[in-house]
């Protein structure tokens, strides 16, 4: 993007010799006159995050997508200043957005792969301690004339000058477990720089390789925001394709760690309807659905029983489903509040094991 303003090439002429503190210092007193350009916050946002400033570079990132929310500089910025707020998880979200419209990114193709490649948590927050920003900011492009910088070459050589990285502020430390992220999706955010899908001889995929890179951004977003019936849906609709070997295992990974919800905590919930319409797109979700029961039978250490879904009030059948619960109850003749998870069979039908029973009296 070309910089017209006087201010805005002497602050990137500034922040490209590593004078950031300089750069802060002349562009913050003028906010007022750069309200509404991008340019202003992406320099301004990068020379805090390069002086350790990571609070004030959010702030200053944030409002620049406000005003331009294509603006690829801020979100590269802004992703590399998560990994600096040990919050890899949004980092990676804005490197898919990225690379969804510019898919030859390099800085954004160089996170992805760098997480993918960590195999436990020490070595992410040692990772995240020691984030390399040149590796991973986009490229500050030199407004000085030809002249000058072969001048400046000359000197660089002569003198053996080299830039030195700021330091983090020792204050961020604490700031850093105020913006803690659910651990566990890196390894399959990761993927996303990679192809998804492959061909199989005589196995036609279920979806194509858009509708599954879709699937996992909405999986992985689920997971960030601790939706996992919504995050096991997606999961099970991407393992219905023909993944490649690296993201199956990656998807059945995070899908083995997510973790049942309770009544006051289910987040998505899915309809009699939706279940029927395809069981293996929910297998291992939670459904919350009222009802009355039917043919109960207590079978050993189980009890099963028909449960007519909506019924609870008499007046409109759902559909009937059989339940088994696999712990002791006291079943009542009333209307129940089921929380269960959904088991699809072979006839492409389904069963529910219950979590919860729950009488309306």
């Amino acid at each position: 993007m070309k910089t017209y303003s006087a201010d805005l090439k002497k602050s990137r002429r500034w922040l490209a010799s590593g004078r950031a503190s300089k750069t802060i210092r002349y562009l913050e007193p003028k906010v007022p006159l750069f309200l509404e350009d991008p340019e202003y916050y992406a320099i301004l946002g990068r020379a805090c995050l390069e002086s350790g400033l990571l609070r004030d570079a959010d702030t200053y990132l944030n409002r620049g997508l406000q005003a331009d929310p294509a603006h690829v500089e801020l979100r590269l910025i802004l992703a590399v200043n998560y990994l600096r707020r040990k919050d890899p998880a949004s980092a990676v979200r804005l490197w898919l957005e990225v690379l969804e419209e510019q898919p030859r990114c390099v800085q954004a193709k160089k996170g992805l792969e760098a997480l993918r490649k960590i195999s436990d948590q020490m070595e992410q927050d040692h990772f995240l301690n020691e984030v390399p920003l040149s590796k991973y900011l986009p490229k500050l492009r030199s407004i000085w004339p030809l002249w000058t910088l072969l001048l400046a070459s000359l000197l660089l050589v002569g003198l053996g000058i080299y830039g030195l990285r700021s330091p983090v502020m020792d204050w961020t430390q604490s700031m850093f477990s105020q913006n803690a992220v659910r651990p566990g999706a890196e390894q399959l955010a990761a993927e996303m720089g990679n192809a998804l899908t492959q061909e199989v001889s005589g196995e036609p995929s279920m979806l194509t390789e858009r509708e599954v890179r879709s699937s996992l951004k909405e999986a992985l977003k689920a997971f960030e925001e601790y939706d996992d019936n919504r995050a096991r849906r997606e999961l099970n609709r991407i393992l219905l394709s023909n993944l490649t070997p690296s993201v199956q295992a990656a998807a059945m990974d995070l899908r083995d760690r997510l973790s049942p919800a309770t009544i006051e905590t289910l987040k998505s919930q899915y309809s009699f309807g939706d279940v029927a319409s395809n069981p293996s797109l929910y297998e291992g979700c939670q459904v919350l659905w009222k009802g009355v029961t039917a043919n109960v039978r207590y079978e050993g250490d189980a009890i099963r029983f028909d449960f007519l879904v909506g019924f609870d009030e008499g007046k409109i059948l759902e559909g009937r489903v059989l339940v088994e619960v696999p712990f002791a109850a006291v079943m009542e003749p009333l209307p129940l509040e089921l929380l269960a998870q959904v088991i699809p069979d072979e006839q492409g039908k389904f069963s529910l094991e219950a979590n919860t029973l729950h009488f309306l009296r």
